[in-house]
């Protein structure tokens, strides 16, 4: 793999992660208690990096054990993106507005609003095709990514508040639908190709 693949691969990751939108969630309560959002920012980073790096090393064995071809799960996993990107796009985001406690930040915030249904499709596809060392530098490098913009991004959310970030987080939505469409397109050429040969 080279390193631009590699970067391509991440930057997917990235935008599916879309951490830019979650500022918009805490957005409010990062201009009124900064450091109690610091730390909550840390948790969700913390177990971000645990459930990625999970999902990246165990792609291939859970499509194994569930009998399921890697072109089957894309299709699915790109049916499944493209209704999160949807909702991004119209809503803002799908879930709601939060009042973050450091249990939230976990559950839903790390989980499943970072590490949703997109992420561990993405994780166990890489894991798949690429093997599950890449899919793990993949992950890993993400993630960091993802810390990278949380954790500096609620100290620009305190000064340009949270409506510049809601406008990111959609046009990342679009970067979403995108990666969504490769992967059911991908999914039903390999599945057309199969069937004519």
């Amino acid at each position: 793999m080279t390193p631009v693949e590699f970067l391509g691969l991440v930057g997917q990751l990235y935008a599916i992660m879309n951490p830019i939108g979650k500022l918009a969630i805490v957005g409010p309560l990062a201009v009124e208690k900064p450091e109690y959002v610091r730390k909550i920012t840390i948790v969700v980073v913390v177990t971000v990096y645990i459930l990625s790096s999970i999902f990246a090393l165990s792609g291939g064995v859970i499509l194994a054990v569930f009998g399921v071809s890697i072109d089957s799960f894309r299709i699915a996993g790109g049916i499944v993106l493209m209704a999160i990107s949807i909702m991004t796009l119209v809503s803002g985001s799908y879930v709601g507005r939060l009042e973050i406690t450091e249990e939230q930040a976990v559950v839903p915030l790390a989980t499943p609003l970072i590490v949703g249904p997109g992420t561990i499709t993405a994780l166990i596809i890489m894991s798949s095709i690429y093997g599950p060392a890449t899919a793990l530098a993949v992950s890993v490098t993400a993630s960091t990514a993802v810390a990278a913009t949380l954790l500096l991004g609620i100290r620009v959310v305190r000064y340009v508040g949270a409506t510049p970030m809601r406008l990111l987080g959609r046009f990342m939505s679009l970067i979403i639908a995108s990666v969504a469409t490769e992967m059911i397109l991908t999914g039903v050429k390999n599945h057309v190709a199969r069937w004519m040969s």
